[in-house]
């Protein structure tokens, strides 16, 4: 059921995490053939609740197929004679019994005036980028002596970093050649606020239609030097010389596969594919951009929404909007990632 702010049954607030290469999505998706995030904690909830009144679950932050969360939080109702912010620990045993890579982490009252997205104070994503070395893909070819020059440039994903089953779901592999001072630069023309809306999808548009969102953003961004999620010695099989970094984006709200389309620029410009200019170009005149091949959408695999904040006072006390303040959930499906972009386009026009 559709999330409502009016409403007069006891409301609350949970935050949870989980391992998004599970799942279809965060928020519900009838047309996915494997369980979204949402359907799996609503599950969880209507097994502790006997009436199975609707629970009208929100999400605050809407993350893709693939995407991790530390920290993400949605709100509902919870009419029943338990006490919900006792069940965190039970609720978690009835999820690891059900094998499923859900936890949560906290359960707390809050006004029915809050409002889990507009008291949103921002979002921090983490994306963890594996640079691989390039002399490790010819180490591993050569030792397959029967393969010929062209099989062995299409198999150079065939190195040891990627072997690791322990970091192929957490991390994006960017492959050589690349040139780090450049995509260092690179950032920079991204730290600030601009008009974000040429590095979204046709989707994305569609979205900033129905609801009426602004594609202009403030937007920081961190590039830190990371670690492997599991360290190996020299003389292990799987040991790698690939250097992780963690690329770190802040800001209010963000577009549809905005952070994976920024981060797909920035593996461009280290490529020598496109310039800083290009960037400029595409924040001057978002239009003349929205058909172009760049930038690509890279993997989710490595992009974890790190932590979603509040002021804990807004929880039993939120501030109130003004009456013309637009409600961003009008648009609670989710959209097929391969639907046509011609499609998309006379829908976004239809909406205008």
């Amino acid at each position: 059921m559709p999330y409502s702010s009016n409403v007069k049954f006891p409301r609350f607030m949970m935050h949870f995490s989980y391992a998004g290469q599970a799942y279809a999505g965060v928020q519900l998706n009838a047309s996915a053939k494997i369980d979204s995030v949402q359907s799996v904690v609503e599950r969880a909830l209507y097994h502790f609740q006997p009436s199975q009144h609707p629970l009208r679950f929100g999400v605050s932050s809407r993350t893709d197929r693939g995407v991790h969360a530390l920290h993400n939080t949605g709100t509902f109702d919870w009419i029943a004679p338990i006490d919900i912010t006792t069940l965190v620990q039970p609720l978690n045993a009835y999820l690891t019994e059900k094998n499923e890579q859900v936890r949560i982490l906290r359960i707390h009252p809050i006004s029915p005036q809050f409002h889990f997205r507009r008291h949103c104070l921002g979002r921090k994503y983490v994306y963890r980028l594996g640079f691989l070395q390039k002399h490790e893909f010819t180490d591993v070819n050569t030792d397959i002596p029967f393969l010929r020059k062209k099989q062995r440039f299409l198999l150079r994903d065939m190195t040891p970093a990627t072997y690791n089953l322990f970091e192929k779901d957490f991390i994006t592999y960017i492959e050589p050649p690349y040139d780090l001072d450049a995509f260092r630069k690179g950032i920079e023309v991204f730290q600030g606020q601009h008009n974000f809306s040429a590095f979204t999808n046709s989707q994305g548009r569609l979205n900033m239609a129905i609801e009426r969102r602004c594609p202009v953003k403030t937007m920081r961004l961190n590039f830190v030097e990371g670690e492997p999620m599991v360290p190996l010695m020299e003389s292990s099989p799987l040991h790698s010389s690939m250097r992780v970094y963690n690329l770190v984006f802040e800001a209010e709200a963000f577009l549809y596969k905005l952070i994976r389309r920024i981060t797909g620029t920035l593996v461009h410009i280290a490529k020598g594919q496109m310039t800083t200019q290009d960037v400029l170009d595409r924040f001057a005149c978002p239009p003349d951009y929205y058909d172009s091949p760049y930038p690509t959408t890279l993997k989710p695999h490595g992009l974890f929404l790190h932590e979603v904040k509040y002021n804990e006072q807004d929880f039993l006390n939120p501030p109130l909007f003004r009456p013309d303040d637009v409600d961003d959930d009008v648009l609670m499906e989710i959209q097929d990632d391969d639907e046509d972009d011609e499609e998309l386009d006379s829908k976004i026009m239809s909406v205008r």
